[in-house]
């Protein structure tokens, strides 16, 4: 399984850009698998879980990435994705050691820096540039 992970400080918009990859999927085709989406906690955060399919490829969505331990942690979200059989898991993740670990545990993981920005006006510019990075690695053969 490869673990896409969108790496940030608190508040940086990391949800934001996953749901902007979400999104673009869906856009792009990919299909809700029934019974995983839901929100993650506060609904403003836009933390969502889902899984995504196309071409017989499942992609495991994680918004939240916050926490190492707990129901809505990181590392069991991942194992949970990992668990209903996702190729791809792609996931927010705070910059913390202990929780970057959650990451570290799969051998085939990727980081992607999250572009911040100098001003307001630049936030959308600064996650679709994200995102599209995340795009590209969630169709990479």
């Amino acid at each position: 399984m490869k673990v896409i992970a969108l790496r940030g400080v608190e508040n940086s918009g990391k949800s934001h850009v996953i749901n902007i990859v979400y999104h673009y999927l869906l856009k792009e085709m990919w299909t809700q698998v029934p019974g995983y989406f839901r929100i993650l906690g506060n609904p403003k955060f836009e933390d969502i879980l889902d899984i995504l399919t196309k071409d017989g490829i499942l992609v495991g969505i994680i918004g939240a990435g916050d926490y190492q331990k707990g129901r809505l942690g990181l590392a069991n979200l991942i194992a949970l994705h990992q668990t209903n059989g996702c190729d791809v898991v792609i996931c927010a993740c705070r910059k913390n050691h202990k929780i970057e670990a959650c990451v570290l545990k799969y051998s085939n993981h990727i980081w992607i820096d999250k572009t911040l920005s100098p001003t307001d006006s630049y936030h959308r510019i600064a996650n679709s540039i994200d995102a599209q990075r995340i795009y590209r690695e969630v169709v990479k053969p």
